[in-house]
């Protein structure tokens, strides 16, 4: 059995949130559906709109007038084409009524003069941006967005994007981040190829932990994005937090490379971060792959990760491990083993104080006249394992 059809009300949201494709989805549910009339092909070719899909609104307004040639909702301009006069019973109707209120809205949005529409909404939103994320504001104001941004639009007097970024800077985020990072997607939906709304939407997506809303704002990104190091960095953390730690070296190594050479606060950040990674999760996920079997992967990430940190004893010592735990040889004496499993488990929580910014000292070995003795190599794990607890108590 078919599921019912969605509510009218969530086709407009999904214009507004500019998901064509699961519109165009639930229009085709509508259409084969009972109840499907010329009010609510208005209503979709509103939701058109909003989506940013001139054509497909067009469409569907005339779609709407063959539905119901009584409420004219096309005009004959140049009387090219018969077509009745909207009859008084069918304007007066409540169905008609809704119709007519949903031609005008179509009439307003689709041929908007944007300085006067601006004139209107920016006092109102100035007054308290919240009012952008509702209805009543928020779809003119994309609509708007999307107008003045077209080829040939005349500049709008203040300007759209410093005007509105303005208004929800760092002390709004702090006070209210759900409402500001809902405002700031508005913004992206607004001017998507404004890369300061972007990177800020997929950024404040990343940091309540919308991994999916926040790779939207990462895709397909316009040539303003990718000239911007902090969209590189947005995308590296996100990578990250996807576990795509090649991906987000990658990124990494984009952001230092688009700010330049010269240094500076934002080229340290990027290095630091990049550092973190590498120290962190990218050791954690080598070893994660080498235990699970897959050593070709395991070793390419850790060539990988050797390439941008040769001097870090850590990873050289992975390397050996690895390379050793390939070579056939010998058994080991079974009052050995455990100490050097202890000693890996060592070797992670290295690599985890490393991550979280503390300097960890040479591990303690014990001295070729002692001939690997397996006591003195539990004495050595034993003095890390002290370091360590006081290490990770301050961390």
């Amino acid at each position: 059995m078919a599921s019912p059809a969605a509510p009218m009300a969530d086709l407009l949201e999904l214009g507004r949130r500019g998901r064509a494709e699961e519109l165009s989805q639930q229009a085709q549910a509508r259409r084969s559906a009972a109840g499907w009339n010329a009010t609510a092909a208005l209503e979709l070719a509103c939701a058109w709109l909003l989506a940013g899909d001139l054509r497909q609104a067009d469409h569907t307004l005339l779609e709407a007038d063959r539905l119901d040639p009584a409420l004219a909702l096309v005009p004959d301009v140049w009387g090219l084409w018969p077509a009745p006069e909207a009859s008084a019973e069918a304007t007066a109707s409540p169905r008609g009524q809704q119709a007519q209120a949903l031609a005008a809205r179509f009439r307003a949005w689709r041929h908007p003069d944007p300085q006067d529409l601006w004139q209107q909404l920016l006092p109102q939103i100035q007054a308290d941006w919240r009012r952008a994320l509702e209805p009543e504001l928020g779809d003119p104001l994309l609509i708007l967005g999307r107008a003045s941004a077209l080829p040939g639009a005349a500049p709008l007097d203040p300007p759209f994007e410093p005007a509105l970024a303005r208004l929800v800077a760092d002390a709004e985020i702090a006070a209210e981040p759900a409402a500001s990072c809902r405002y700031w997607q508005r913004l992206a939906s607004c001017r998507p190829q404004w890369d300061l709304a972007r990177i800020r939407a997929a950024d404040l997506c990343l940091a309540r932990g919308e991994l999916e809303a926040s790779g939207r704002w990462l895709a397909d990104p316009p040539a303003q994005a990718l000239a911007n190091p902090w969209f590189h960095d947005v995308s590296a953390r996100h990578a990250l937090e996807r576990g795509a730690v090649e991906q987000a070296l990658e990124a990494w190594a984009e952001a230092i490379r688009t700010a330049g050479a010269g240094g500076g606060s934002p080229v340290a950040i990027f290095e630091q971060r990049c550092r973190e990674a590498r120290r962190g999760p990218g050791v954690l996920q080598v070893r994660s792959l080498a235990q699970g079997g897959d050593a070709a992967a395991a070793s390419a990430l850790l060539e990988r990760l050797l390439a941008d940190d040769p001097q870090w004893q850590p990873l050289r010592s992975l390397r050996e491990r690895l390379g050793a735990s390939r070579e056939p040889g010998p058994a080991q004496p079974s009052d050995g083993s455990g100490a050097e499993s202890f000693s890996l488990l060592l070797d992670r929580a290295a690599a985890c104080l490393q991550g979280l910014g503390h300097p960890v000292p040479q591990p303690v070995t014990a001295s070729p006249a002692e001939g690997g003795d397996p006591l003195a190599e539990l004495e050595a794990c034993s003095q890390r394992l002290s370091d360590y607890e006081a290490r990770f108590a301050l961390a």
